[in-house]
């Protein structure tokens, strides 16, 4: 058979061979390859997941917010090299750059065609940005979820990655159940209960940040939604308290309308949230935080920067002592010292405090 005398088929194959191979090399292996699972930004909307938020402001911050984890997320799986990753987040506003950076840690694995490292994942993801770090443990653990991994896989996964902050990835695995599983199937939030000791009690602090968006604009659906989880209520609310800070750190007293409606049984859980979440943001951007802090009032920003301290001091002590369950330790022993020493919610400290020595708390690795 001749070149010339090839059938119509065979020429068709050739073409598109040749056509996708043109594809490639114009635009990245990676991009032709990965571009298939990449999440568009204008489906990850309010309106399209079918989220109980209404106001215009808290529509359009929901929508950015999901907006940036996916293209954070498509960042990590069709950029050439990781400097172009992070190129690409540095693009978000600050506001929305940790979400990013949690899509960022969501494709990690995806990246690394399936296989995943602990060891790489710490060394390449979370030391490369130790100021995201919160965010990838979740997005790590968000993946998980979306592969519908068994637990028992999940805690493989979390082996050899770092002790404390290992619990997140259940965090975000929990909450990926919530937020897209269970309005379907509310026995999908069963699967979380196969988890062993506090990993389960993450679970379920994940489970309350997706009932946040998910509830945004109906405190008492909210609350209703809560109360179903039973012993998980409490976890939930602290998933609460966390989100309602962490996604409006620059309007505190959203977080504190809704701390004022949560019932008394849960404040303390909640407030332990509004703090964790005050601690996150303060290492994602220093300087960002500040300036947040600086246009509240005196008494939030103090008790702030005190709970951030508090926080910080805890984390040490627990890394150092050498005991198990450091991180249900960790948030014991900040959850008392919060009752004892804040006014709820996050509005005060309720002893005196030198101002000056708290000023730069924020400014921590």
């Amino acid at each position: 058979m001749t070149f010339l005398s090839l059938s119509f088929g065979v020429w068709a194959v050739l073409l598109c061979g040749g056509l996708l191979a043109l594809l490639v090399a114009v635009a990245g292996w990676r991009k032709t390859a990965f571009g298939l699972f990449a999440i568009r930004p204008s489906r990850m909307t309010v309106g399209r997941l079918g989220l109980e938020v209404t106001e215009t402001e808290d529509v359009d911050r929901v929508n950015n917010v999901l907006g940036a984890f996916a293209r954070g997320f498509n960042a990590m799986i069709t950029k050439s090299d990781l400097c172009g990753v992070e190129a690409s987040c540095r693009l978000q506003p600050s506001l929305y750059r940790p979400f990013a950076e949690e899509g960022v840690a969501m494709g990690y694995t995806l990246r690394q065609l399936f296989r995943f490292d602990s060891s790489s994942f710490e060394e390449t993801v979370v030391k490369a940005r130790p100021e995201f770090r919160y965010l990838y443990y979740v997005g790590l653990g968000f993946w998980s979820g979306m592969q519908k991994h068994s637990t028992e896989r999940l805690m493989r996964l979390t082996y050899g990655l770092d002790p404390l902050h290992r619990y997140l990835c259940f965090d975000g695995y929990g909450f990926k159940f919530a937020f897209f599983d269970a309005p379907k199937d509310r026995a999908a939030l069963h699967r979380l209960d196969k988890l062993p000791g506090y990993a389960r009690n993450a679970a379920y602090q994940g489970v309350g940040r997706a009932l946040y968006f998910r509830y945004l604009a109906n405190p008492s659906e909210l609350i209703k939604q809560v109360r179903k989880l039973g012993p998980y209520a409490k976890d939930a609310a602290a998933g609460i308290g966390l989100a309602s800070v962490f996604v409006n750190p620059d309007r505190i007293s959203k977080a504190q309308e809704l701390a004022e409606a949560m019932p008394d049984e849960w404040r303390n859980d909640f407030h332990l949230g509004m703090c964790f979440a005050m601690k996150a943001r303060s290492i994602n951007d220093v300087d960002q935080f500040q300036q947040y802090m600086s246009d509240v009032d005196s008494d939030v920003s103090l008790a702030a920067f005190a709970s951030i301290r508090e926080c910080d001091r805890v984390e040490l002590q627990v890394r150092a002592d050498g005991q198990e369950d450091k991180y249900l330790r960790w948030r014991e022993q900040v959850t008392t010292w919060l009752d004892r020493e804040i006014q709820y919610p996050m509005a005060g400290v309720v002893k005196k405090i030198d101002a000056a020595s708290l000023s730069l708390s924020a400014r921590t690795s």
